[in-house]
C-alpha cells in the first residue's frame, strides 16, 4: 500500500467516523478544547503547559461533531537517535513527578523503541462516544486517523502509548491500532498518575504501518457492506 492508497484510507476512516477531524498545533486552542471536553487531567507528557509544544514536535487530534469536540488525541514527537530508551524515561519520569520511578527486574527490549519516537495518548471521549462496540468502533477509526498523520508529519521509527493492565486485558491496544505490547520498565512507591500508573507499553513500528491501514481499509469497507 503506497502512500496515496493509505492517504484514501484516511479518508474512508474520517467518514465511517462520522464527524469532522481537525489536526490542532495551537497549545492555546488545544487548552479551550480541553477544557470543552471537560477533562480533569492530561498527562504530563503531552500538557501544553508542561512543554514547549511546536508544530515540529506535537499536534492534537480533534474529531468534532456539530462544531463540538467528541473525541481527541494528542501525539508528541521525541528523536531519541542512539539514546536508549530506558536512559530517557528515567529522567523524564522523575523530573516530571519529582521522585524517582522504580526500574523492575524484568529486562526491556533494546530494540522495541528507539530513533524518532511518537507517544500517541490522552484519547478522550466526550458522552458515549468511546463507550460500548459502537465506540470502540469510533475510536478506532478515529485513532486510525491519528496513525495515518503520524506518519505524514513526522515519519517515526516507532508509534507507542502506554496502558494499564485492564485496558491490555480487554483489547484496547488493538483497538488504538498498536500491534505490540511489552511490560512498562517502572513503577512508583507512591503512584504519582491519576487514573493509575501505565503497566504496559503498546507500539506500532513504521514497517507495521502498511498492515495497519490495510486493516483499517477493509474494516472501513466491511463496515459500510454491513450498513
Amino acid at each position: 500500500m503506497n502512500h496515496w492508497e493509505m492517504s484514501q484510507v484516511a479518508h474512508m476512516c474520517e467518514r465511517a467516523l462520522g464527524m469532522t477531524v481537525r489536526q490542532v498545533t495551537d497549545p492555546d486552542e488545544v487548552k479551550e478544547i480541553l477544557a470543552r471536553m471537560e477533562k480533569g487531567f492530561l498527562s504530563p507528557v503531552l500538557d501544553p503547559a508542561k512543554n514547549d509544544f511546536t508544530p515540529a514536535n506535537s499536534f492534537w487530534l480533534v474529531g468534532e461533531r456539530g462544531g463540538e469536540p467528541v473525541l481527541a488525541g494528542g501525539v508528541r514527537l521525541d528523536d531519541l537517535r542512539h539514546l536508549d530508551v530506558r536512559s530517557y524515561w528515567g529522567r523524564m519520569l522523575e523530573r516530571t513527578f519529582e521522585q524517582a520511578p522504580v526500574p523492575h527486574r524484568a529486562t526491556f527490549p533494546s530494540d522495541l523503541l528507539f530513533g524518532k519516537v511518537a507517544y500517541f495518548g490522552d484519547l478522550l471521549s466526550r458522552g458515549s462516544a468511546g463507550l460500548g462496540k459502537g465506540g470502540r468502533d469510533k475510536l478506532r477509526l478515529f485513532t486510525g486517523i491519528g496513525h495515518y498523520l503520524t506518519q505524514a508529519e513526522f515519519s517515526p521509527d516507532v508509534t507507542y502509548c502506554f496502558l494499564r493492565d485492564q485496558d491490555v486485558m480487554r483489547g484496547t491496544h488493538n483497538v488504538y491500532g498498536f500491534m505490540e505490547i511489552c511490560p512498562f520498565m517502572y513503577r512508583w512507591d507512591s503512584d504519582p498518575y491519576p487514573s493509575g500508573f501505565p503497566e504496559w507499553i503498546a507500539c506500532t513500528r513504521q514497517g507495521q504501518f502498511p498492515q495497519l491501514m490495510e486493516s483499517l481499509r477493509r474494516f472501513t469497507e466491511e463496515s459500510a457492506h454491513n450498513n
